[in-house]
């Protein structure tokens, strides 16, 4: 209660403060305690455990002590001379091991050495046979090589002049003349052809200086047509085979070229020979026919 006959609601604060404050206090001392026996324990605990294990290990060096007390006491006079006498064989035994073990690094190493030689052998034998391989051409570049020798053998070099073909003549060549028709009739033109075969063995040349082809046209005694007369452009030579065969077609406008190769005339209808000649070698006379 308050001086003024009021109760405090605040009176008895302090009191539980005080009260609280002693009760952590009593709290962490019987904590400290706990922790302080736990400790104590332990401790107890590992000096009793290393007391053990230093009384075991006394008591083993105290048996090994009074086992080897008593030294020798199976040793007699016999066993040492066993004991030298298997000395000496193990010596002698160690001395022929080493020995085997000495013939044994000799036998490798000359082995070594002799397959070291064939590898050499070996090496330098396919070393050989690389440059053999590669000094012998193959038989592709053997090929080519014989093609070009033949290339260039079958071409004529520079210096080399082809063989000269000689023009066909009468003794070698026939000649033939036949026409496409019986007779012909006003505005029809007589197609001629000429037909010659090389009748020798070896091949001869038609044309060029040697002569051309032509046709030749007569009526009784009279000139009427001459074809090389208007058509004189030199040709060049032309190789006929032996036993070959070739045929020209002339086609006969009708004109009288006799008067001149620019001439307007025409024929008159009548009978009319033609003779063909190649290379100067003529063929027998055709008639022509011209009913209009």
């Amino acid at each position: 209660m308050s001086q003024n006959g009021f109760e405090d609601p605040h009176g008895d604060e302090p009191t539980q403060q005080v009260y609280i404050r002693r009760r952590i206090f009593a709290l962490l001392a019987l904590l400290l305690v706990l922790i302080l026996l736990i400790w104590g324990f332990v401790s107890i605990v590992r000096a009793l455990s290393g007391s053990s294990k230093n009384t075991d290990a006394s008591a083993s060096q105290a048996t090994a002590s009074s086992s080897s007390a008593a030294p020798f006491s199976d040793f007699t006079d016999r066993a040492s001379a066993s004991a030298h006498a298997d000395n000496k064989d193990g010596d002698k035994d160690n001395k022929d091991k080493d020995e085997a073990d000495n013939s044994a690094s000799a036998q490798a190493s000359d082995n070594a050495q002799e397959q070291k030689k064939e590898e050499d052998a070996q090496a330098s034998a396919s070393a050989e046979a690389a440059e053999t391989a590669a000094a012998e051409p193959t038989q592709e570049q053997r090929t080519e090589d014989a093609t070009a020798s033949e290339t260039a053998t079958a071409e004529p070099t520079e210096e080399q002049s082809p063989a000269v073909v000689s023009a066909c003549s009468a003794a070698d060549m026939a000649v033939s003349l036949t026409v496409d028709k019986n007779s012909y009739g006003a505005g029809q033109f007589p197609a001629m052809a000429v037909t010659y075969t090389n009748t020798a063995g070896t091949p001869c040349a038609v044309g060029g200086n040697a002569g051309t082809v032509d046709v030749n046209i007569i009526s009784g005694p009279a000139q009427v047509y001459n074809y090389a007369q208007c058509n004189a452009a030199a040709a060049d030579p032309a190789e006929i085979a032996a036993g070959a065969t070739d045929t020209k077609v002339i086609t006969w406008d009708r004109s009288l070229n006799v008067l001149g190769c620019g001439t307007k005339r025409t024929i008159q209808p009548g009978h009319y020979w033609a003779t063909a000649s190649v290379n100067g070698v003529h063929s027998k006379p055709v008639r022509i026919i011209v009913t209009g």
